[in-house]
């Protein structure tokens, strides 16, 4: 089980309690770990033990009451669990600076945020002070400048990644984002085509993997993608791999380099686990990180703190052990690949039923993925009754990111192919984008069904509810219903990308 299904159920699980003192001894052995092991977890990741971070969820609740409602006080510190005012007002100014009468009377504004996947709620920290980061203005996000002095070198003006309904898979979109800010204009759905990621489907039958989903799994070779990432935009690339020589004075001079002369550089990690981000500036000679992450606002990933300008900014990125490499985009050094060749690509990520990786795990793909996935939601022996939150999370994520491959990403695809129609049309290859409409429109099938999956009333609410509602076999019947349809529509596309072929030939 991986460390941040366990954060996440945690977290999870006290937003939906905070109305009462939660035992944090009953908690750890509900989840089926020793109470000194999770504390020394959870204070790692949070910087404060369960049972402090369970009383500051309390008053940052407390605090939206007082912000959005006339209840009183009183009302609202025994809705809260508090036994008597007085111990809701100590508690209450330790975590704010303020007493309760005060922070109404001051009219602070208390909005939601994101807590951990999932888990929303209002936004205080456990400092003692008011949470207080207010969005940064997209012109000012994206603002170009360069700030520039003797030990650092920060390039403004970068377009944040971050999980979107647009935009979920990490790597096109952060090579989307470097290319536009160095002046090239490539969209997102051509790089998910290109890199095959848009016609995914993979699923690992040994175990619940949340390793499923990454893009270093779409081919046999995990570098393969990126490969064809820098390729699909006419660009050079240079990796540096972490390994057993390579030094964190390897990667800050590499890094400094690029940066240095006005280039963002692509990463794995960084913050969280290792999927692509980027690193658009250093300081202390590049023992300090600034960049975008898909995890940085994550706190179960200890996503370090924000620049003004949103940038992530971090001094602990060598630590963690996801950090595994840099790219660095080079000059633009060639034409861009036939679509054929792109076509070729995406026939052969829909249909092969297993890759192996070079450390032997296999994750099956094509037709085996679906039918391995409604298989593994078929068996009530994978959800067994009182099975600990933590394990539920984790076929969660699982479940939720092969929607997410039939969902965004499969509208990615549909997108790519309807401009791909659209270009044949103009050509007088009327057969042509006919079979490149249906293909599109056999994606698009799929990415309904997802959305269908999503909006089921079981399934609306995101954690801990979600999470219980996967272990009721009802509701995996529904899902495996929707999976089945959508691997049907998912062979309607082979076929058509098939035939397109070889009307190109």
């Amino acid at each position: 089980m991986e460390y941040y299904c366990l954060m996440q159920s945690a977290i999870s699980y006290i937003e939906s309690r905070v109305r009462s003192e939660i035992d944090c001894g009953n908690l750890s052995r509900s989840f089926g770990v020793s109470e000194a092991h999770f504390r020394d977890l959870f204070a790692s990741q949070m910087g404060v033990p369960p049972g402090r971070y369970a009383l500051s969820r309390r008053v940052a609740n407390a605090a939206f009451e007082l912000s959005h409602t006339d209840r009183s006080v009183v009302d609202i510190a025994l809705d809260f669990g508090f036994d008597c005012p007085d111990t809701f007002t100590r508690a209450f100014k330790r975590e704010t600076g303020m007493t309760p009468s005060a922070f109404r009377s001051s009219r602070v504004v208390v909005g939601r945020v994101r807590l951990v996947a999932g888990a929303y709620g209002p936004g205080l920290k456990t400092t003692g002070t008011i949470l207080l980061i207010p969005p940064v203005p997209e012109e000012g996000m994206n603002k170009e400048r360069i700030e520039k002095s003797e030990d650092a070198c920060v390039l403004y003006g970068v377009k944040k990644v971050h999980y979107c309904p647009e935009e979920c898979t990490p790597f096109p979109a952060a090579l989307r984002s470097c290319l536009n800010y160095l002046g090239q204009d490539v969209r997102y759905p051509y790089l998910m085509a290109a890199t095959g990621a848009a016609f995914r489907l993979r699923w690992n039958a040994s175990s619940w993997d949340p390793g499923n989903i990454d893009i270093m799994n779409v081919f046999a070779d995990p570098e393969e993608a990126f490969v064809r990432g820098f390729r699909a935009a006419g660009r050079s690339f240079t990796f540096l791999r972490r390994d057993a020589y390579t030094t964190k004075e390897d990667f800050t001079a590499f890094i400094r380099a690029q940066i240095d002369q006005g280039r963002p550089v692509l990463a794995l990690g960084i913050i969280g686990p290792p999927e692509a981000c980027i690193i658009t500036g250093y300081r202390k000679n590049g023992n300090t990180l600034l960049g975008w992450n898909f995890f940085q606002e994550m706190s179960e990933f200890g996503g370090g703190s924000l620049d003004e300008s949103g940038y992530f900014v971090t001094d602990s990125w060598w630590e963690n052990p996801s950090t595994r490499m840099l790219m660095a985009i080079g000059t633009e050094c060639g034409e861009l690949p036939p679509v054929k060749d792109i076509l070729t690509d995406a026939l052969n990520v829909l249909e092969r039923e297993s890759i192996t990786n070079p450390d032997g795990c296999v994750h099956l793909g094509g037709q085996g993925a679906y039918r391995a996935l409604v298989s593994a939601l078929s068996d009530d022996t994978n959800f067994p009754i009182g099975m600990p939150l933590p394990q539920l999370f984790e076929r969660l994520m699982c479940v939720d990111d092969a929607l997410m491959m039939l969902g965004e990403a499969r509208a990615s695809g549909a997108l790519w192919l309807k401009e791909v129609a659209a270009a044949f049309e103009k050509s007088a290859k009327g057969e042509a984008a006919a079979l490149a409409r249906k293909a599109a429109q056999c994606l698009e099938g799929e990415r309904k069904i997802a959305e269908e999956i999503e909006a089921l009333p079981e399934w609306r609410e995101a954690g801990e509810k979600r999470a219980l509602a996967l272990a009721d076999p009802s509701v995996r019947k529904k899902l495996v219903s929707g999976i089945v349809k959508a691997a049907s529509l998912n062979q309607g596309a082979s076929e058509a990308i098939r035939k397109l072929l070889d009307t190109l030939r």
